[in-house]
């Protein structure tokens, strides 16, 4: 349960000092200090470098340099981003009972930490857990991201068309199998743009069409169990232990900057279906209110009922970029984290 802003401003009222470890802020840092700042809660951290993506990138027009300081005992709380190591680093030299540790990895899911402290980690599943004190978070709206889109076309004026133009990288195994199975249905009843666009372009055409393909994510299958893997190298099958792995596979990385631009940009957002395969959040979207969802048991089916809703399509956008704004703004990120980390700490005291 989110505390009050009164009661959160006097617990933290000597700041938060967030640490990246060997390498810069990550998005999710940086909307959580955009929220902070919104809050009226004082900030300082270790670095200003924060890596995002253009359309998305937190802090734009705040002068962080001068939030820069060491940390110290007087500070009400920290949160370390361990997002460019993926493991658990302690945090030496300042005794506070106010330690989170934060994680946007895309291999967060194998990621544990002791469990005196609790872990913000983007990416989880509620199929499969490393144990310890996790809590799900998204990876969000920047403020820069939410002004970008104020000024959106009206819906019924956009490009009847869906975009699809990811960028290349490794580990995308579910775009893959979209690819080759959903893509080619849904084309025979809509234009689909392939176009690699880049930044300031991207966001123009995202604004312009209808329908956004935000899907994402890799499979991945237990090996642990697996003997052979015991026996010939097991500091890999100790990797892949898991306390907790309640189904024979699952999708990991499966968050976006694509997937929050689409509900920030009001299209409709095509995702996998979040309550199916356990995506887990504080606050779930619901299907076909919020989003467009793909069942991979019945792909052709979901190319037919996505057609079949088309007079709904406008609703849903809506309904999507509302509920984002509502739940994953930097402000209410910050207060639901600061909640979260303070409920922790007295649950300990």
């Amino acid at each position: 349960m989110n505390r009050s802003i009164e009661t959160l401003q006097s617990e933290f009222a000597n700041g938060l000092y967030i640490h990246a470890v060997d390498g810069p802020l990550t998005h999710n840092t940086g909307c959580l200090i955009e929220g902070l700042l919104d809050l009226g809660i004082p900030v300082n951290m270790n670095t200003a470098r924060i890596t995002s993506r253009p359309a998305s990138m937190p802090l734009v027009n705040a002068n962080i340099n001068s939030l820069i300081t060491e940390p110290h005992t007087d500070h009400s709380g920290f949160v370390v981003d361990i997002t460019h190591t993926n493991m658990f680093v302690p945090f030496n030299g300042v005794e506070a009972t106010r330690v989170a540790y934060l994680n946007q990895s895309d291999i967060s899911i194998f990621c544990r930490i002791p469990d005196e402290h609790v872990l913000f980690v983007s990416h989880e599943s509620k199929m499969a857990s490393k144990g310890g004190q996790r809590r799900p978070i998204a990876f969000g709206l920047s403020k820069e991201l939410i002004s970008a889109t104020k000024n959106r076309p009206d819906f019924s004026k956009r490009r009847r068309m869906a975009l699809r133009n990811f960028r290349a990288t490794l580990s995308q195994s579910v775009r893959a199998l979209l690819d080759i199975s959903f893509i080619p249905g849904l084309e025979k009843y809509l234009p689909v743009d392939h176009t690699s666009y880049l930044p300031n372009s991207y966001m123009r055409a995202m604004l312009g069409s209808m329908v956004c393909l935000a899907y994402g994510g890799d499979f991945y299958a237990p090996i642990a169990s697996n003997p052979w893997f015991k026996k010939n190298d097991p500091a890999l099958a100790g990797m892949h232990d898991f306390e907790r792995f309640g189904a024979p596979a699952l999708v990991q990385r499966w968050d976006s900057f694509r997937l929050w631009e689409s509900f920030a940009a009001e299209c409709l957002t095509v995702h996998l279906n979040f309550e199916k395969y356990g995506f887990a959040l504080p606050e779930i979207p619901t299907a076909w209110k919020h989003y467009a969802p793909i069942d991979l048991d019945d792909i052709a089916g979901s190319v037919t009922e996505i057609m079949d809703r088309e007079n709904e399509w406008g609703d849903i956008a809506a309904n999507g970029r509302a509920w984002a704004i509502a739940h994953y703004a930097p402000k209410p990120t910050a207060l639901r984290t600061l909640s979260e980390v303070l409920a922790h700490s007295e649950n300990r005291a």
